[in-house]
């Protein structure tokens, strides 16, 4: 009597894409609340410079005097900017990231265009994140071991809480 012997395939280019993509989606919505929040104070910074009583709306600023907390809010602003792209990054060191974005005219959000890039035995491996409005692709690059080890190094970073 013959035993099946349960086998199955494992890609990882397709498992690196289906992680960028759901990372991907995420950053997305993160960046949008981010850049909300920018819009936001921006909105405050120009009312504080036209010298409207924000203290009924914000009551955190009831006690504060103006150009303490125009100082404030500037630094709201550069703080969120930076955070905005720095959203994107990863936070394994093995990947070296790029970060385009840009405004579409026919859209009232932000287009970005991020790479990922990593040499894992002296092969590249690239993966690559457009965003559309809220549709976004991933390409992935890359010799299919050196996939593979990315992988490996993803999922143990995972496993380590990275």
């Amino acid at each position: 009597m013959t035993t099946s012997t349960a086998t199955t395939e494992f890609d990882a280019r397709e498992a690196l894409r289906q992680h960028f993509e759901k990372n991907g989606l995420a950053n997305f919505e993160k960046t949008i609340e981010l850049l909300q929040e920018l819009d936001f104070y921006k909105h405050v910074l120009a009312k504080l410079e036209q010298g409207v009583d924000l203290s009924n709306e914000l009551p955190e600023m009831r006690n504060l005097k103006i150009p303490t907390a125009k100082k404030i809010v500037k630094q709201l602003i550069a703080d969120s900017e930076k955070a905005a792209t720095l959203v994107w990054e990863s936070p394994i060191k093995l990947f070296s990231t790029s970060v385009r974005s840009s405004i579409d005219e026919s859209s009232l959000l932000p287009c970005f265009d991020v790479l990922y890039a990593a040499k894992v035995s002296n092969e590249p491996v690239k993966i690559a994140l457009k965003t559309w409005r809220r549709k976004l692709t991933v390409s992935v690059e890359g010799k299919e071991a050196a996939c593979e080890t990315v992988h490996r190094q993803l999922v143990l970073a995972g496993m380590r809480g990275v």
